[in-house]
């Protein structure tokens, strides 16, 4: 997964180069100075970079507030218009969603090239089912057709599920070409460098998960037996299909993680709030990855006796908060240090006064605390490990974070719950096995991440991870997968065993906002989250169109018009509203 980041920083700037080139002719270039096509692997590394760039910043950020573990002010709260997206919309379907559609263009026009046409098939059926999944109804069959022989200027909304079922096929059919002979080898490519079995794989889960997302609406278990049965599975961390930012600090062209860049660029914190319940959960179970994910800034304590620092303390301006200040809250105090016999002295206050984030859905204004609220940490936007509490703005730490689209983990956790819904045969006992191993070979995988891009912080394996998990890092994770496992054993139910499942998801997902979104919306777990202080609307179903394209494409309908995104559910959707 490791990038030559040099050879990629230059792909991508010629890349953007060619950005706006005209793509209609496929001819051999005549003048290489001027080309009028793009080559397959400037599209390639593009659309990776672009489409990553695009579902990992503000809409990843959205999604995990919409769940409970980032606490953006309004987002969730479900504050959504038509305008929340318009840019989104518009630099999807302009940058990553052109790009994968001309190298399928490009290959099949070429005829001898399975390789790239069967790579471009999987991105285009990936990112487009990432669209289906967030807007429902979306233009498909006449959309990336403006430069086409036959011009489609204002494309139509195809129905979600006649998408999606053509985006399995789409699956299939680059699977296929994948396992044909090719002279062209694949380049470009910063995930896999071209290996065409770990291409496949990625097929395979793709398939798996677009399989999963549909299992509410149509019988699916026989192709989900199939699939699984036959292997060539995203089963190991080397497999991910997972993006790497570059560690390049460039103005004219930034490719460092997009949380990153918000958190760590400025002169002050800039990133959002994490959400307390995630915060205060990964402490309570005392969860290795914690002080990966969660950076402290500040051991200050503020004075609920001065005016301004009144102002500033959580839960201030709003009754009903479960969390609040979590130094000054003595239930809190309770539940993560005298219950569990920990004492609660000077370095515990200076501790607990840097897990500064946000109940769920607390309408404040947004003070000057960009220095004192717990920021990202070095997992998964390659900020800094939680060594000491020190401010986490200058451009420190490396930026090269990852975004985690299908992993492992995730592959494991949709058997998982294939096996619990009656999808896949297999026992309990089976589950909890891949339970652990799935807490095992992720907690190894974030320590790993954390040591290569802040190896000053992250303790040795035989150090304390912390002053709160006051082991290293083998013991504290034999610690944390007994607990789960418990909470698996004393599960009374098989459905209570999958709220167990997708529990740990919520916490072994974090940074990909799609995932935890998909699954609660597809069996309502995580079913304890914090219920919303003061929504503006009920839970977001669906995102709501971008406004630009209703007042501007013709082709849009009174359907498309009326689509309200707290009420109208896509097509694989069981949950209906909040707390479902």
């Amino acid at each position: 997964m490791k990038i030559n980041y040099i050879k990629y920083t230059l792909l991508l700037v010629l890349s953007l180069g060619i950005a706006s080139c005209e793509l209609t002719d496929l001819n051999i270039n005549e003048d290489p100075n001027n080309p009028t096509q793009a080559s397959l692997d400037l599209l390639l590394a593009n659309s990776l970079l672009r489409g990553s760039e695009e579902f990992s910043h503000d809409i990843n950020s959205n999604l995990h507030s919409f769940v409970g573990i980032l606490a953006e002010q309004g987002d969730d709260g479900f504050d959504l218009t038509n305008n929340t997206y318009n840019l989104e919309w518009q630099e999807l379907y302009y940058g990553p969603l052109k790009d994968v559609q001309q190298i399928v263009n490009i290959a099949e026009e070429q005829g001898n090239n399975p390789y790239y046409l069967g790579v471009g098939q999987l991105l285009k059926a990936y990112y487009f089912s990432l669209m289906v999944e967030l807007w429902g109804d979306i233009p498909y069959s006449e959309a990336l057709r403006a430069d086409a022989a036959e011009v489609i200027k204002y494309p139509g909304y195809d129905d979600d599920a006649a998408i999606y079922q053509n985006l399995m096929e789409l699956v299939d059919a680059g699977i296929a070409n994948l396992n044909e002979n090719s002279v062209v080898e694949v380049s470009g490519d910063p995930i896999y460098n071209g290996d065409i079995d770990s291409w496949i794989k990625m097929g395979k889960s793709l398939k798996l998960r677009l399989l999963m997302n549909t299992r509410l609406v149509q019988d699916n278990s026989a192709a989900i037996t199939a699939l699984i049965d036959e292997g060539d599975l995203i089963l190991d961390g080397s497999d991910d299909f997972t993006f790497q930012f570059s560690s390049i600090n460039n103005p004219e062209n930034e490719n460092r993680h997009p949380w990153y860049v918000d958190g760590y660029t400025t002169s002050t914190y800039n990133f959002t709030y994490l959400g307390h319940q995630f915060m205060v959960e990964m402490l309570d179970f005392e969860d290795p990855r914690r002080p990966f994910y969660i950076k402290r800034q500040t051991t200050t304590i503020l004075d609920q006796n001065d005016a301004s620092d009144r102002q500033t303390t959580p839960c201030s301006q709003i009754t009903g908060c479960v969390y609040g200040y979590l130094v000054l809250n003595p239930t809190m105090i309770d539940r993560l240090y005298t219950d569990k016999g920990k004492l609660f002295d000077g370095d515990a206050e200076d501790f607990l006064a840097g897990i500064f984030g946000r109940d769920r859905s607390d309408p404040s204004g947004i003070p000057l605390d960009g220095a004192i609220r717990s920021a990202i940490g070095v997992y998964p936007a390659a900020g800094l490990y939680d060594d000491s509490p020190e401010g986490a703005s200058g451009n420190k730490g490396t930026g090269a974070g990852l975004f985690p689209m299908i992993t492992s983990e995730m592959v494991k956790f949709y058997i998982m719950e294939a096996i619990l819904t009656g999808n896949y045969a297999g026992t309990e006992a089976e589950v909890r096995d891949m339970l652990e191993e799935v807490i095992r070979e992720h907690i190894d995988k974030v320590y790993a991440f954390g040591v290569e891009n802040d190896p000053s912080g992250v303790p040795a394996p035989d150090a304390a991870l912390d002053s709160y998990i006051d082991k290293p890092i083998d013991e504290a994770t034999d610690a944390y997968v007994d607990l789960w496992l418990a909470r698996y054993d004393n599960a009374p139910t098989t459905n209570a065993k999958l709220n167990a499942v997708i529990k740990q998801a919520w916490f072994t997902n974090f940074g990909s906002g799609i995932e935890v979104y998909n699954a609660y919306r597809r069996t309502g777990f995580p079913n304890d989250l914090q219920i919303p202080l003061q929504p503006q609307r009920d839970f977001a179903l669906r995102l709501p169109y971008a406004q630009d394209d209703l007042n501007f494409n013709q082709s849009v309908t009174a359907e498309q018009e009326g689509v309200v995104f707290d009420l109208d559910k896509i097509f694989l959707d069981e949950v209906d509203g909040e707390g479902e």
